[in-house]
């Protein structure tokens, strides 16, 4: 009876070890059969909510994909935050419309995430590269070089520096400038390491289908959930999230938005820097150096953005900055020789919910303007 007491599975003294034993046998196994029930392809399509918990599933699917990828970066407008449903976002259409006419081997990544900004574009565009896409559509937004954004680093995420892990002059050029001190990146890259394995707990929100039985709301992580439950969460979220998709797909929504939602637009657009002060100015042209450098297929486009809201609302002179703006951006991309649309005044006004977020109208009237000038990217990298 002693020797039972005293071995490994029954003595006190031992309790502490058997309960770690325990656990790590209860990840393995999870970790296990999530990773098989994952392994499947297309489960979801774009980041859930504003994390970017599905990168490593969406960058593992590119892997897998043997015909072309077209890979997607941007902010929320283009991750379809608040207002769109699966398979009803800019990229998920375009990726149909070339189905629609024959070309069945094209996978479209919507590898865009609520917040970012050109630094995090900038490293989405480098963790790409390693999964050999054969073209990146990389939305501009004129937020980015608000001055607001300035005064802020040009990251959002923290993983997208851990991105540029492996470039040679990391270390020497790109943690400077980025304004990361040694603290942090050690900080990022612990971080990155512990997300990757509590990350694929959450590709398909799991946790919100648990508590709620439906895990095709706007945001789908268990986090984001109880944000907005209880109030917490992004005010644009929040109201997507207490309406239907029929009522987030109503014309001219941007006239009846809270005022909190009209003032956060407007703290985005006091003021605007396009000089090289700016460190998302900066950055961009840093993002298009490495293109260049890299031949990377790029196509740029410069983001919707609705007039009429910033008329009626008096953000800014219209004529005033679009002056500013377009040529400089658009001259800034060709210096590189990278190509570039202009799609600032390509979207009806009605299928806008603020500033430059679109409803699933308006994704789709983006999806046939843009549909063309994608087509032809592809192609010229085929030749």
């Amino acid at each position: 009876m002693s020797e039972t007491k005293n071995n490994f599975w029954h003595a006190p003294r031992y309790r502490a070890f058997r309960i770690g034993l325990y656990f790590l046998v209860l990840v393995l196994l999870t970790e296990i059969g999530v990773r098989v029930y994952f392994s499947r392809r297309h489960i979801i399509e774009r980041n859930p909510g504003n994390t970017t918990a599905a990168m490593p599933y969406l960058f593992d699917q590119m892997d897998k994909h043997k015909g072309r990828k077209i890979v997607f970066l941007g902010s929320s407008v283009v991750q379809g935050y608040g207002n769109c449903a699966d398979g009803k976002h800019f990229p998920a259409i375009i990726e149909r419309m070339f189905r629609e006419q024959g070309d069945k081997d094209v996978r479209c990544y919507n590898l865009s995430s609520a917040g970012n900004r050109f630094g995090d574009h900038f490293g989405n565009m480098i963790e790409s590269m390693r999964h050999k896409p054969d073209l990146i559509v990389q939305a501009v937004h004129i937020k980015m070089f608000s001055v607001h954004a300035s005064m802020i680093n040009p990251f959002t995420h923290d993983e997208s520096i851990y991105y540029f892990r492996d470039e040679p002059d990391y270390f020497k050029n790109y943690r400077k400038k980025f304004r990361v001190p040694d603290e942090r990146y050690r900080q990022i890259w612990l971080d990155f390491q512990a997300r990757k394995l509590s990350a694929t707990y959450r590709y398909r929100g799991l946790m919100t289908f648990f508590f709620t039985g439906n895990y095709r709301r706007p945001a789908t992580s268990a986090s984001d959930w109880i944000k907005m439950e209880m109030g917490w969460a992004d005010p644009l979220l929040v109201e997507a999230h207490r309406t239907t998709h029929d009522e987030r797909n109503a014309d001219y929504l941007w006239m009846v938005i809270p005022e909190h939602v009209v003032q956060l637009n407007y703290h985005h657009c006091e003021a605007f820097d396009f000089s090289d002060e700016n460190i998302n100015w900066a950055t961009f042209g840093d993002y298009l150096a490495y293109a260049e450098t890299r031949n990377v297929n790029v196509l740029f486009f410069l983001n919707p953005i609705n007039k009429s809201f910033v008329d009626q609302k008096e953000f800014f002179d219209w004529d005033e900055v679009m002056a500013l703006y377009k040529p400089r951006t658009i001259k800034k991309v060709l210096k590189h020789h990278k190509k570039v649309v202009d799609a600032v005044d390509k979207i009806d006004s009605r299928h806008y919910s603020d500033l430059d977020h679109l409803n699933m109208n308006g994704h789709e009237q983006l999806a046939k303007y843009m549909f063309p000038q994608i087509k032809r990217a592809l192609k010229n990298k085929r030749r």
